[in-house]
């Protein structure tokens, strides 16, 4: 193991993307692809915690705050999030499914 930081990112999100998640979840339901939308959901719960610089493309520097505004994809899914590496937070703004299952 290596000897640097082990304990992530804290995760936070609007409420907004709760309510997206929660449309696309419907929408994979009705397609019967659920199982597959919570795979994709708790990986990128992972990759956000563990290493939101790595998996997301760079975007922008906000001005404020000094986050950097930033997208993951796993497909058919976008994640767009801000990390604030200063407080070792990443908060997830958006969620879009981008097509069908």
């Amino acid at each position: 193991m290596s000897s640097g930081s082990t304990d992530g990112y804290k995760l936070e999100h609007i409420p907004q993307a709760t309510q997206q998640i929660e449309a696309i979840a419907a929408s994979a339901q009705e397609a019967g692809e659920l199982p597959v939308f919570k795979q994709i959901l708790l990986e990128a719960v992972r990759r956000l915690k563990d290493d939101p610089h790595g998996w997301g493309d760079p975007e922008f520097h906000k001005l404020v705050g000094g986050g950097i505004m930033c997208h993951g994809i796993l497909r058919p899914i976008a994640f767009y999030y801000v990390i604030y590496e200063s407080l070792r937070s990443v908060v997830l703004l958006e969620v879009r499914q981008f097509a069908d299952f």
